[in-house]
């Protein structure tokens, strides 16, 4: 699968999983109050309690709010209104005779799996805690690639991306594919005995905060690291010299390439101790070449072409059915 199509199946995926993964059908023994009719289709409200009470618990914030989130009244509205899009995209893939296979769904889910580095014990996990079954993760698979199925068909089509389209977003957006090749950092360590209790380890913390006020009252990083650090570096002031990507201590790496020049990181801790680091200086070797990345830039546009066509789409789809709420 192409980037531009794996990207196109996690933005329905999301979409889906987000709310359709609680689109539950009601006991048929229970009475449950209707909340809204969508082509003669009803959404019960414990399916909207449910859809609400999932996305309340989600962590990684997937759906927007736009400041709504103090609004329990205006949440519901809000899941009400995805819950209905679902439906309304529910009822198109049945009408088409869009069906995907339990081997595909499998296929999908080992994908998932080797794309995030983790087992399916621990995808289970995962998804118990938030509530959810393996079962119903994999009914919601299935909906997203029902999903992406439907965008090949009606929406594919309409969506071109010129070349020129592809220089101007190279050209908007030169920073992005500047190449960062090495970085200079100056280095503080505290180091944290492997038989430490609780007490130490708090002293050493406590000395690891003083430093940062310190720091940002401008104090000389260099004479800090010389009277504190208990690294080889001590001696030149906490200066490592240069390094590439990969010639770092991986769990300095992330933070230290992610700083600005002149930035000093938060506290880190290692099995060493406690580190403090501060970017010196950063070189620039340049920009990845147009050709080097226009495969990139294409599949960007064209996701983004698509979450707008798919908008105008969705919007004419509700425009020819009958929606009524009762909320």
């Amino acid at each position: 699968m192409n980037l531009a199509k794996k990207q196109i199946l996690i933005l329905f995926f999301i979409l889906s999983f987000t709310i359709s993964c609680l689109n539950l059908k009601a006991v048929a023994e229970t009475i449950d109050k209707v909340v809204a009719i969508v082509n003669g289709e009803v959404i019960t409200l414990t399916e909207l309690d449910e859809a609400v009470s999932f996305i309340l618990k989600d962590t990684e914030g997937t759906i927007n709010f736009d400041g709504a989130e103090k609004d329990p009244a205006e949440i519901k509205r809000k899941v009400l209104d995805r819950l209905i899009d679902n439906k309304l995209i529910e009822q198109e893939t049945k009408k088409m005779g869009i069906v995907v296979s339990e081997k595909e769904i499998d296929n999908a889910l080992e994908n998932i799996q080797k794309e995030n580095s983790i087992s399916r014990k621990e995808l289970v996990e995962k998804l118990e805690s938030k509530g959810l079954s393996l079962e119903k993760y994999k009914e919601q698979i299935r909906r997203g690639m029902e999903k992406m199925m439907l965008v090949n068909r009606e929406i594919k089509s309409r969506v071109v991306v010129n070349e020129d389209e592809l220089k101007k977003y190279y050209t908007e957006n030169m920073d992005f594919f500047k190449i960062v090749t090495e970085v200079r950092i100056q280095h503080i360590l505290l180091p944290i005995p492997p038989n430490a209790d609780e007490a130490k380890i708090k002293d050493v913390y406590e000395k690891a905060r003083e430093l940062l006020v310190k720091l940002s009252n401008k104090e000389d990083f260099g004479k800090l690291a010389k009277m504190y650090s208990q690294d080889t570096s001590l001696d030149s002031g906490g200066d490592m010299g240069w390094f590439k990507r990969g010639e770092v201590t991986p769990f300095l790496e992330k933070v230290v390439f992610s700083l600005k020049v002149g930035e000093v990181s938060d506290i880190i801790r290692s099995g060493l101790g406690l580190h403090i680091v501060k970017l010196m200086d950063r070189k620039e070797k340049g920009v990845r070449p147009f050709e080097e990345v226009r495969d990139e830039i294409k599949d960007t546009i064209y996701v983004k072409k698509v979450e707008k066509e798919f908008k105008e789409w969705s919007e004419g789809l509700r425009k020819k059915s009958f929606i009524k709420v009762k909320l």
